[in-house]
């Protein structure tokens, strides 16, 4: 098998005792039969009455007890997204708070009443998957999302930034065609570090037996009005599948955490609302209330749920409430959370107080449009991705050329060299000095296709232990793919550059490494940089473990490179000179020129991103200027304007063993850490008790996908090390290594 450019994976398995889950069944369209289906005559015929049922639903004691709201709060705190004081610290600042809030009180008894808009809630069908193209019943079935489904998300995408909205938090369920399409959606409003929600609330109706089956083969074996009755009746079940089926969920090691009794064999639209309920009620409804824009990416009848509760939709009505893919649908409230009716002349359904963004069937005809045209002519780029270069600058445009042109002028005219391409940057008519083995930036070496060798090499003593035996917990650590900024040389640290086309490849490669050798996870942690959660969102894909909860933190961010952002080395060379630029290349603890409060590349700027962190000290000096400035009141805290590799590693060990540790490492958890260099070096060092005086020969090279090395003895993980870090056999490094109560597996 070829693997290009693999990025390298270093594994840590930590004694402690792990329960085995089984993989979840392979998705394949199955073999249509005729089952023996009987509707149950008192679902078919129970009817309830119109108007306020949803509210008495609401009463029910069952959903609204403390267990109910437990839940929910700790489905959403387990792995929480935002990074928050240790609680230690909270009690101590309390006091502060609570003088902050008796002020802010004060100056609103004298001043305007400051009220706090509620935010809109953005209603988002997921992208039509096979199976849905292919007329079956999908329900809790995990079938990926179709190419058409692709493009009707990257369409809505495109809706929500020409209508400006930005929204807070994502909600979506543990369906891949819902994940996918939650990740292709921040990626086109360029908020990949979103907080994405993954819950089962917001699973698809479960239909029971009916799942795999096409409509049509269903319809000529029951009728039409029994098949129209399960689809759309409020209480109307289809017959429940047995435990012994291969869709039954409690089979998936994704409902781990989900009690036998919240696994449905089947479900009615009434107990899709059932567990949609305490989500709106103690989740969406309340983020909403504070003022941010929730947008929730699910499917047709936990949406129609959702509506049903927001509009308190009779049954009867709910009947013609429909969720057309790839439009978003979009409800505004008033201060005490009634939907506000939308106005005149606005795209809106009956029953409903929610705007359509576009009408519903444009993007559909105009899909089926380009498919006829392309029958005549084919070739037509409607409807296909357009890559387009992200945040790409005249630098990097300049740069791009300049390649170009040098290639050109060497003689490899007959070479066609797109400007698009991110290859290596040529660096002509001076000598690169030979230098010392120092690469704390995120350089990436280059090397050809490579022949991967998956022959396990066995080191010193019984061999490796596979993913799939061990019980105890693991962690993996995996650097991001090469960004267009890596392939120029450019120092990237902290600007988001998205991956390029090889380092999509590198991600999924990574991805495809870990399946060959079995390996499975239950949480991921990530920066809040979207190379990163790119590489990891590829990675699990190819895992197909698209549903794990992932964490986004600050501060497994690469190293902040401060006024050296965007530069290259010749560049950085001529402004400050060569030694100067090896000093702050080799230096742990040398930072490099800050940036300017006012400069684009300062992280406090990014007014979007920021709100996201609450676990650094304020900077009162910049709060000052930026309330002023804003004529109201703004904390801002004391981001990094330049760091060293060392500031680097005391943000990135202390996360490790302060909140990784404790959350997933302690308690049985399977972890994929994927990061940058500086990051995962410092907690390399910390793990392998690496002095910082043999630093500068750890180094994490991209691209080398020549073998796999699995071990579970020191002396075999130390020549792993030394494959994956580039270090030389005579390097002072390897006597440091204190690996006695950890297995490493790369």
């Amino acid at each position: 098998m070829k693997l290009l450019h693999s990025i390298p994976l270093i594994v840590v398995s930590i004694p402690g005792g792990i329960a085995a889950f089984n993989t979840p069944p392979t998705i394949n369209p199955p073999i249509v039969k005729t089952l023996s289906l009987r509707a149950s005559s008192s679902d078919m015929e129970e009817e309830i009455s119109i108007g306020q049922y949803s509210h008495s639903l609401w009463s029910n004691p069952n959903l609204r007890s403390n267990q109910v709201k437990k839940s929910i709060h700790d489905e959403s705190r387990q792995y929480s997204i935002i990074d928050s004081r240790p609680r230690w610290k909270s009690i101590l600042l309390s006091p502060v708070k609570l003088l902050g809030k008796a002020a802010g009180r004060a100056v609103r008894a004298v001043g305007a009443k400051d009220e706090t808009k509620p935010g809109s809630l953005i209603l988002l069908r997921c992208g039509e998957s096979e199976w849905t193209k292919a007329g079956r019943f999908v329900g809790w079935a995990d079938p990926a999302l179709a190419r058409e489904g692709e493009l009707q998300i990257e369409h809505a995408g495109r809706l929500l930034l020409s209508y400006g909205y930005e929204p807070e938090v994502i909600y979506t369920s543990r369906l891949k065609r819902a994940v996918k399409s939650s990740g292709i959606i921040s990626n086109i409003i360029s908020a990949p570090y979103l907080p994405l929600y993954k819950t089962w609330r917001l699973n698809e109706r479960n239909y029971g037996a009916l799942t795999g089956l096409k409509k049509v083969d269903a319809t000529e074996e029951f009728g039409v009005e029994v098949v129209q009755a399960w689809r759309n009746s409020l209480k109307a079940r289809p017959p429940a599948m047995k435990k012994d089926d291969r869709y039954y969920p409690g089979n998936d090691r994704r409902y781990g955490d989900l009690s036998e009794d919240q696994i449905p064999l089947t479900e009615s639209l009434m107990d899709c609302m059932e567990r949609v309920i305490p989500l709106w009620e103690y989740g969406i409804k309340k983020r909403i209330k504070q003022g941010d824009d929730v947008l929730v990416v699910a499917h047709t009848n936990t949406l129609r749920g959702l509506m049903q509760v927001i509009d308190n939709i009779g049954e009867e009505d709910i009947k013609e409430v429909s969720m057309p893919s790839s439009i978003p649908f979009v409800y505004n409230f008033d201060s005490d959370m009634k939907p506000l009716l939308p106005a005149e002349g606005k795209l809106s359904q009956a029953h409903t107080s929610g705007v359509f963004l576009e009408k519903p069937g444009l993007l559909k005809e105009a899909l089926k449009r380009n498919e006829e045209w392309d029958k005549i002519v084919p070739g037509s780029t409607f409807g296909q991705t357009i890559e387009v270069r992200k945040r790409v600058s005249t630098l990097e445009d300049s740069l791009l050329k300049l390649k170009e042109e040098q290639v050109a002028a060497a003689g490899l005219a007959a070479m066609i060299v797109d400007p698009d391409d991110d290859g290596q940057l040529i660096v002509t008519g001076m000598a690169e000095p030979k230098e010392e083995s120092v690469v704390f930036e995120e350089f990436y070496n280059q090397t050809s296709e490579a022949e991967i060798t998956l022959n396990i090499q066995k080191a010193g003593g019984s061999g490796f232990v596979k993913q799939g035996e061990s019980k105890d917990p693991v962690v993996v650590f995996i650097r991001h793919g090469r960004t267009p900024h890596n392939n120029l040389g450019l120092f990237t640290g902290w600007l988001d550059a998205p991956l390029a086309p090889e380092g999509v490849e590198d991600a999924k490669n990574g991805g495809r490494l870990l399946k060959m050798h079995g390996f499975e996870f239950d949480v991921v942690y990530t920066s809040q940089l979207g190379r990163a959660i790119d590489t990891a969102r590829k990675c699990i894909d190819e895992l197909d473990q698209s549903w794990l909860p992932m964490v986004k933190s600050w501060r497994l961010n690469e190293r902040m490179y401060g006024a050296l952002t965007g530069k290259s080395k010749q560049m950085i060379a001529q402004e400050y000179g060569e030694d100067q630029l090896k000093k702050w290349r080799s230096g742990i603890k040398i930072r490099p020129p800050p940036v300017s409060s006012f400069s684009l590349n300062y992280p406090g700027n990014d007014y979007k991103r920021i709100k996201y962190v609450k676990d650094l000290r304020i900077s009162w000096m910049e709060t000052i200027f930026r309330s002023v400035e804003a004529k109201k009141f703004q904390v801002h805290r004391k981001f990094p304007k330049t760091e060293s590799t060392w500031d680097c590693m005391q943000r990135a060990i202390p996360f490790y063993t302060e909140r990784i540790v404790p959350e997933a490492v302690d308690n049985g958890k399977r972890v994929l850490i994927s990061s940058h260099e500086n990051a995962i070096r410092g907690i390399l060092m910390h793990l392998c008790e690496i002095p910082e005086e043999a630093m500068k020969q750890l180094n994490l090279p991209n691209g080398d996908g020549k073998r796999v090395l699995i071990s579970s003895h020191e002396n075999a993980i130390r020549g792993i090390l030394m494959h994956l870090c580039e270090i030389p056999e005579e390097a002072s490094l390897m006597q440091y290594l204190n690996l006695s109560s950890y297995q490493y597996v790369c």
